[in-house]
């Protein structure tokens, strides 16, 4: 198990700099991630946090997503993205391929900030009653490669690394 922070795949020297963000009450599910002043587009929103486990050993609970085939990012909940919802029109993204959220569009101050959680997820069988909202609302949120080809495309550019370099090799 190993611990995954900004500096682990940043890469750079300079600080990074991330938008004012707040936790509040969401319409969506429970709690969510709000931005408190306007985020332009192409910006890091933020870097995914917690700890690294293999399937095997990591902790039975919700607050984990899949980073790998075999690898899981969990965190125990006080993790500003454990907070984040999801949204089948998502308003950032893992432009990068890394666990890093970058803004897809400019966002408003107040705005909810989501992703799409099949853009992290392989694990077969797993589903989730969607309830986004969106006009492109799936209804369940499924893991990458059980969308439909359609969305498989449009999703790929938001995918983590392990999830392209798979989607490549099919």
């Amino acid at each position: 198990m190993r611990l995954y922070s900004d500096s682990a795949s940043a890469g750079q020297d300079a600080p990074i700099t991330v938008p004012s963000l707040e936790i509040r009450s969401s319409g969506i599910s429970g709690n969510g991630v709000y931005a408190v002043t306007p985020v332009p587009p192409r910006a890091l929103v933020t870097v995914c946090g917690g700890t690294v486990f293999t399937t095997g050993e990591c902790p039975t609970t919700h607050h984990a997503m899949q980073i790998g085939d075999d690898l899981w990012l969990w965190s125990d909940g006080g993790s500003l993205d454990d907070n984040i919802n999801h949204s089948c029109e998502p308003n950032v993204g893992f432009a990068t391929g890394k666990p890093e959220l970058y803004s897809l569009r400019a966002i408003a101050a107040g705005e909810e900030i989501c992703w799409d959680y099949s853009t992290s997820l392989v694990e077969s069988g797993w589903s989730l009653e969607c309830r986004c909202g969106s006009s492109r609302c799936r209804g369940v949120i499924l893991p990458f490669f059980s969308l439909s080809p359609a969305d498989q495309a449009r999703l790929l550019p938001l995918s983590l690394d392990f999830i392209r370099a798979r989607y490549a090799a099919e």
